[in-house]
């Protein structure tokens, strides 16, 4: 199926502005399928991050607990988050431009739980 220009503006908005993006798309745009789909994995991808960051501040909470050493280990463990998020991020951004139903595991699995079959 082809997406109009609309649509892939559309789509990278919810993208590129993660949960403000996706909320816009949904409000702005309910008919527009491709829209909506890429507003879907961005709720999703907002809500891996936040459990991941979550996760990595427990890590750093207990790596503190470890002088000087833990404190290298934990600022090593964050930029390698931060990193990849950002390369995930990024990837989606073009794909979102190139008219392309992305599927990354995790994220397009948690938007099958939040409603993305009924896109």
């Amino acid at each position: 199926m082809t997406q109009t220009s609309d649509e892939n503006i559309w789509g990278l908005i919810a993208w590129i502005l993660s949960i403000v993006g996706a909320i816009l798309v949904l409000v702005l745009k309910p008919n527009s399928r491709y829209a909506k789909y890429w507003a879907y994995l961005s709720v999703s991808f907002f809500i891996i991050f936040i459990v991941g960051l979550a996760i990595i501040s427990l890590i750093t909470i207990f790596l503190s607990l470890i002088p000087f050493l833990g404190t290298i280990v934990s600022s090593i463990i964050q930029t390698l988050y931060y990193l990849f998020a950002l390369i995930v991020w990024i990837i989606g951004i073009l794909k979102s431009a190139s008219n392309v139903f992305w599927k990354p595991r995790f994220i397009y699995d948690l938007a099958l739980k939040l409603g993305i079959e009924n896109v």
